[in-house]
């Protein structure tokens, strides 16, 4: 669950879900138990995101009263503007909560989740949803989904119910993208390709662009921006450095086996690291000789080793600014 919340009751209503769309019966022991056990603790709840849950869950248990109650709750909460309707968690979500730009996992998670209560009710409120569903696209990442797998899960299954209420195989619409340079780019949507993607390049950016348009029908038009940026620079906390040494000169015989020199230093701005821990990937055909790995750990070099057939792990206690040197066979 995206709501930061660990509470038994968010962790019952989410299950509860599961249970009933899962095709579990209401009159299952189950069902009825866990239902009840909400029921009695919904009074005291205040918290968006378990109201969200509950909300959905007594609207799928056909539980009228609670839900309406419920839902009064949520209208309290409700964020409103633009045309648009959400809700957001109680405290100020944490520092890069979201891989797009634009609301965290957990608000459209939660709105997903009042838009479905809304819409599976006995009178799904058309015109009240159509708010959310406008929010929920202006959230929408270039791909079509959102923040996160979970969010946009939820999000699509209630957008699809949205869109299942309101289809209309009406509709004939222009939309026109024009600048003062002279762009002109026109996209026509009607019942035959009104599922298609249409999309056209920008000429100027930046630049100012113009969007119309004409006819009758409903049209979602986004812009994407992408752009490159070099990676943030990072403080190296340690220097390796791995050398093959040949334990003979190759003489024109075939090589079977050799050394490899690994040497460890940490460069941190501690005296000394945590544990750490060297991962050897082996080159193709070779194996590492056991007998030479379990030495290093004989001669207490390091804690302990894992070794597999094409990995050799290396487990230190800790790394210091005066280099380690390890050494083992592979054949």
């Amino acid at each position: 669950m995206k709501g930061g919340v660990e509470d038994d009751i968010s962790l019952s209503a989410y299950v509860t879900i599961a249970l009933i769309e899962g095709g579990v019966p209401l009159k299952d022991p189950l069902v009825r138990d866990a239902v009840s056990c909400l029921k009695k603790a919904a009074s005291d709840v205040t918290n968006v995101y378990t109201l969200a849950l509950l909300a959905y869950t007594f609207t799928l248990c056909g539980e009228t009263k609670f839900r309406k109650t419920i839902l009064d709750k949520l209208e309290k909460k409700a964020v409103r503007g633009d045309g648009q309707l959400h809700w957001k968690r109680d405290s100020d979500p944490p520092k890069k909560d979201s891989y797009w730009h634009r609301a965290p996992s957990a608000e459209v998670e939660m709105s997903a989740y009042v838009l479905l209560a809304l819409l599976h009710g006995p009178e799904p409120d058309l015109v009240e949803t159509a708010g959310i569903a406008n929010w929920f696209r202006k959230q929408q990442n270039p791909y079509g989904g959102f923040s996160s797998t979970q969010d946009t899960v939820m999000a699509l299954e209630a957008l699809a119910k949205y869109s299942e209420l309101t289809f209309s195989d009406k509709g004939d619409v222009t939309t026109t993208v024009t600048s003062s340079t002279g762009f002109l780019e026109k996209f026509h949507v009607d019942k035959n390709n009104r599922l298609l993607l249409q999309r056209a390049t920008l000429p100027t950016v930046p630049g100012e662009y113009m969007i119309s348009a004409t006819g009758n029908g409903c049209v979602f038009v986004q812009t994407v921006l992408r752009y490159n940026v070099p990676p943030p620079r990072r403080d190296i906390s340690f220097s390796l450095k791995v050398t093959p040494h040949l334990t003979r000169e190759c003489l024109g015989d075939p090589v079977t086996n050799f050394e490899i020199l690994i040497s460890a230093t940490y460069t941190g701005t501690r005296d000394k690291s945590n544990m750490a821990i060297i991962e050897v990937k082996m080159l193709s055909g070779h194996i590492p000789v056991k007998s030479t790995v379990k030495k290093l750990q004989k001669d207490q070099l390091i804690q302990r080793s894992e070794i597999q057939m094409d990995t050799v792990t290396l487990y230190l206690n800790q790394v210091g600014h005066d280099t380690i040197n390890l050494s083992f066979m592979v054949e």
